[in-house]
């Protein structure tokens, strides 16, 4: 009996070798732990139903896109990983980090860790990744047997279309873990909130495309073979424009060498200039909260990075910092939504299902960290983890 568990969820080949099942992560970009209850999901809830679901998954901190679809790839924390913000400013380097920035995007030095595709492809399986940040990066000089340049013009079709070739080719060059990305729900959140028909519109188009996977999935003789991670990166909260934090009324933004905007504002004072900026934000406290580097609590696992600023400022769920200047700007832009808040916040939390011959069906567990995912699929895989700050423990409740 005990070596039945130890062999659930494979099979095996030729020689007579336990070989693990396929794994799929998938991920829809600001799929908030709720969403399911605003529309008619009959694909989410038909896997739900034969699988495992979650009260919702823990981003990290910042809870912003790249830091936590990182830190599920790494099971790291951002001060772990070096992954600390969507934007990010290396001291050492000299050299910022953008989204947006092809160069940066692909250069691996910006990636501390390792993901999980290396971890595979070091024990000698084969990854393919149709999105997923730090797959188009050189990490530790390598890449996936199979990656695409993130291009959100690939319909959602497309991708399921290239993910399931890749699992399904003759078994010399067929993937044994892949990735799949969608950020349609997560722009629709961006642009229009949380209660429009809009991002309603999302959250069907997205069952849809889970119906979609499945039937490819079955097509190719793969549904009940292949075992199935379902996860967002973070939830989303409305915006207001009562809501709203002057930074330039409070300090002084000469004194500021830089600022990096967001629900968490990360600032870097002019030499000599840090206590002061510090007790002027202290001062005025009001709908967030500010720490100097050195006083992040340690829950945040933020502070112990070089690519953190010596003052950090965190805005209250739904509150907004800016500048002045551009208040009327953002009025104008409403409705809207955002994330980027502390993951206590439960408006922060994405969702979870578990999907395959390895996870228990018709079953529900408690909320968990997103870190603990890595742990996880290495268990899945018959692969040894890299050092990471997950725990199994934490989530093989999931497992038959």
């Amino acid at each position: 009996m005990l070596l039945a568990g130890v062999l659930a969820g494979c099979s095996r080949d030729k020689q007579g070798t336990a070989k693990p099942k396929k794994l799929l992560l998938v991920s829809f970009d600001g799929f908030r732990y709720d969403y399911l209850d605003k529309a008619a999901t009959p694909h989410f809830d038909s896997l739900a139903a034969e699988g495992v679901t979650g009260d919702g998954l823990v981003p990290v901190f910042p809870s912003k896109t790249f830091p936590n679809h990182y830190a599920i790839a790494t099971g790291l924390y951002p001060e772990s990983s070096g992954f600390v913000g969507n934007t990010m400013y290396d001291p050492r380097w000299e050299e910022w980090y953008r989204i947006r920035d092809r160069e940066a995007v692909e250069d691996g030095r910006w990636y501390g860790g390792e993901p999980i595709w290396n971890t595979f492809e070091k024990q000698g399986l084969r990854t393919g990744t149709m999105f997923w940040v730090g797959s188009e990066a050189d990490i530790q000089q390598r890449h996936p047997t199979y990656w695409k340049t993130f291009n959100d013009n690939i319909s959602s079709r497309a991708r399921v279309d290239t993910v399931v070739k890749w699992l399904s080719y003759p078994e010399d060059r067929a993937v044994d873990f892949a990735t799949l990305y969608f950020e349609h729900v997560d722009a629709m959140g961006h642009r229009f909130g949380t209660e429009s028909d809009s991002l309603i519109a999302a959250i069907q188009e997205a069952d849809q495309t889970i119906g979609y996977l499945k039937e490819q999935l079955k097509k190719k003789g793969l549904w009940q073979e292949i075992n199935l991670l379902v996860v967002s990166d973070h939830g989303m909260i409305d915006l207001a424009r009562d809501k709203v934090i002057e930074l330039d009324r409070i300090i002084n933004m000469e004194n500021a060498e830089r600022i990096i905007w967001g629900p968490l504002t990360m600032i870097e004072p002019l030499r000599g200039k840090k206590e002061e900026m510090y007790q002027d934000l202290k001062a005025e406290a009001e709908h967030y909260r500010v720490y100097r580097k050195e006083d992040i609590p340690e829950r945040y696992h933020l502070k112990n990075h070089r690519r953190v600023t010596d003052l950090i400022m965190i805005a209250d769920l739904g509150y907004t910092i800016l500048h002045s200047s551009n208040r009327q700007r953002f009025a104008k832009s409403l409705p809207r939504a955002t994330h980027g808040y502390d993951p206590a916040e439960k408006a922060m939390q994405s969702f979870f299902i578990a999907h395959g011959p390895a996870f228990k069906k018709g079953s529900r567990v408690g909320a968990f960290q997103n870190i603990h995912l890595y742990e996880l699929m290495n268990k899945l895989m018959g692969t040894r983890p890299a050092q990471n700050d997950g725990s199994l423990d934490s989530v093989k409740v999931l497992l038959n």
